[in-house]
């Protein structure tokens, strides 16, 4: 990776954990003769334009805000983990000036994590842009404990109708966050596909899908007696009517995110999900 000389720290104002680790980090920058430049993540973000490097503290919603703040722009991103979860961190609390310090050396990669780009079209409609995500794009029941139909189109071709709780269209890197969660599969982040997870299906007969990227998958609201939404990385939600149409597809931009092999996509799922790990230990 080209070493950069200014380097743009994203911290949460609202999370006190991650406020004196930010103040600590952009010392520990400036002391290197990098240009710290500093900002609250917000969909506009003047910042980025000056920045070689992209610095997220905090945990993975901050993380997945400022994904979709980046926007098409190539600037790497890496995060530095202080929230709760903190999955798509790469550098822990302890130790992250190692990791700093061998991007600004130039060591490390950057590696290109496939987005999803979500359109909607409303009953009598066309379709719109409604934003990026990074995870996941959701089709739920508004209410709790309700059903909802929704018809998986591919391609064009109507391939089956789900009755459940709702539908997940998912990145790879987001196969470890709700699509996981709903029984679908695990895919390597750096991996070229999409993954539809159905959600707490009605029927035993219905499978997660996993589709080559250039797939066009639409997400048809067939029935939903008491409201449907859709969720995008669950920042932003949209209320869903009957006829509702939601287009997901492989963005034209991956996310530009810098790694210095902190750790092993294995060893973090081992170390953040407790893969494999006994559920109870033994005494």
């Amino acid at each position: 990776m080209k070493p950069p000389s200014s380097a743009l720290l994203l911290v949460d104002p609202r999370d006190s954990r991650a406020r004196e680790p930010g103040r600590r980090i952009a010392r520990w920058l400036a002391q290197r003769g990098i240009e710290v430049l500093r900002a609250r993540v917000r969909a506009r973000i003047p910042e980025l334009e000056r920045a070689g490097l992209v610095i997220v503290v905090g945990g993975d919603g901050t993380f997945l805000r400022a994904a979709r703040a980046i926007g098409r722009r190539k600037v790497p991103m890496i995060g530095v983990r202080f929230g709760t979860f903190g999955y798509l961190a790469e550098l822990a609390p302890e130790g992250w000036e190692k990791g700093l310090a061998a991007l600004l050396d130039g060591g490390g990669t950057v590696e290109s994590w496939l987005r999803l780009r979500c359109r909607l079209r409303r009953p009598g409609g066309a379709f719109r842009d409604v934003g990026l995500a990074l995870n996941e794009i959701v089709v739920t029941a508004a209410k709790v404990a309700r059903l909802v139909e929704v018809g998986l189109r591919i391609d064009g071709e109507d391939v089956t109708r789900y009755r459940g709780d709702g539908m997940i269209v998912a990145t790879p890197i987001g196969s470890t966050a709700h699509s996981m969660a709903a029984g679908g599969p695990i895919v390597d982040r750096t991996d070229r596909c999409l993954l539809v997870t159905p959600l707490a299906s009605q029927a035993l007969t219905y499978r997660p899908l996993v589709l080559r990227p250039n797939r066009r998958v639409e997400l048809a609201v067939l029935a939903g007696r008491h409201g449907t939404a859709l969720t995008i990385d669950g920042q932003e939600t949209l209320p869903l009517a009957d006829g509702s149409v939601v287009e997901v597809r492989e963005a034209e931009h991956d996310l530009a995110v810098a790694s210095v092999v902190e750790r092993t996509r294995f060893r973090t799922i081992r170390e953040r999900l407790h893969w494999g790990a006994p559920l109870v230990e033994e005494s």
